[in-house]
């Protein structure tokens, strides 16, 4: 029996073949903890603390010292899917990139067409990972909106707050005169060791890195392993990523340009201008929770469940002569340590 291209088993093995699409945020802070069978993740949370060991009489035994507590939280999963519709008219004309002569067949394009939509829809839903790492380390906290009406209202479905408190301003910000850069690097630094995390890279707003390069006195204290000739050479690693250089403790630093439109409609930067995250690598875990979908219309409807990442579904409407494809994905993120990074707003 030939194999159905368009059946959701089918587009499943193509979708876990296609690489994803590189985000900065996502790919550097979250770690992904992989599916869960579950409609909740539960997670442990903890805040750092360093305590000190008791003292006592000598001959009067010990006192017991309590265990840096947690809590077992559960947090549910909200649900991305992206649609795109194929019509008569799309298939009557090119499609983008197809020859001038030599035109293609309509169900040749109707393949072209979901395969690029595939792609689009899951580029879309990569930015909307990034979006979620994004709004976690910024502030702390997980709210996301639920589209209504077709997409034409948002309202909040769920909120989730994490009690992140790891915020600095400097008294003197980094633009102007008398700022002292690396003494403030150094008090986000111990921030972040305060809460048990540590920091071997800084992510930036350009106008943040610009401030930092065209500062005289800070310049004194950079390391010099990047500078020629009295200049820093900055080196751009695409995908908006220019690696800066790295500050008198030996870390890198890194500017991160790009926006996004976000659910009101505004288009705003990834890191907003005068801000910067400290911390380290995998420092939030992602989540994927099960995807239930209905496959089949009449008598032979029955709801599927999936535990994957994303989950393609593919129908149609006789009445309108489309056909829709959808992509499903059902994410969350949890910091592992909710004091392990820090954000400053340094202009």
């Amino acid at each position: 029996m030939p194999l159905d291209i368009y059946s959701t088993r089918a587009q499943l093995a193509a979708i876990e073949q296609m690489p994803r699409e590189y985000s900065a945020l996502f790919d550097f802070f979250a770690h992904d903890a992989g599916t869960v069978e579950d409609d909740k993740a539960i997670y442990d949370y903890r805040k750092g603390s360093r305590r000190m060991a008791p003292t006592v009489h000598p001959g009067t035994g010990g006192v017991v010292m309590d265990r840096d507590g947690f809590e077992t939280r559960e947090i549910g999963f909200c649900c991305i899917a992206p649609e795109r519709i194929i019509e008569n008219d799309n298939l009557k004309g090119r499609v983008f990139g197809e020859q001038i002569l030599g035109a293609m067949t309509p169900q040749e394009r109707e393949k072209r067409l979901l395969a690029r939509d595939l792609t689009d829809m899951r580029k879309a839903i990569q930015r909307r990972y990034e979006w979620m790492v994004r709004q976690v380390l910024l502030t702390g906290k997980l709210q996301v909106f639920n589209y209504t009406n077709e997409g034409r209202g948002i309202a909040p479905s769920m909120v989730a707050d994490y009690g992140f408190t790891n915020f600095y301003t400097p008294d003197t910000a980094w633009d102007q005169a008398g700022a002292t850069i690396d003494d403030d690097m150094h008090e986000i630094f111990d921030l972040v060791y305060d809460g048990l995390g540590y920091v071997d890279r800084i992510w930036m707003a350009p106008n943040v890195a610009y401030a930092l390069i065209h500062n005289s006195d800070y310049i004194k204290q950079f390391d010099g392993r990047n500078i020629d000739m009295g200049k820093i050479n900055t080196q751009y690693r695409g995908a908006g990523v220019r690696f800066i250089g790295w500050n008198s403790d030996g870390v890198e630093m890194y500017s991160l340009s790009g926006s996004f439109v976000d659910d009101d409609g505004v288009s705003k930067p990834i890191i907003p201008a005068g801000k910067l995250i400290a911390g380290s690598g995998d420092l939030l875990n992602v989540f994927f929770g099960p995807v239930t979908q209905v496959e089949e219309s009449g008598p032979n409807a029955q709801h599927k469940t999936y535990i994957k990442k994303q989950v393609p579904l593919r129908y149609g409407s006789i009445e309108s002569n489309a056909v829709k494809n959808r992509l499903t994905s059902c994410p969350t993120v949890v910091p592992q340590n909710v004091d392990g990074w820090a954000v400053a707003d340094v202009l």
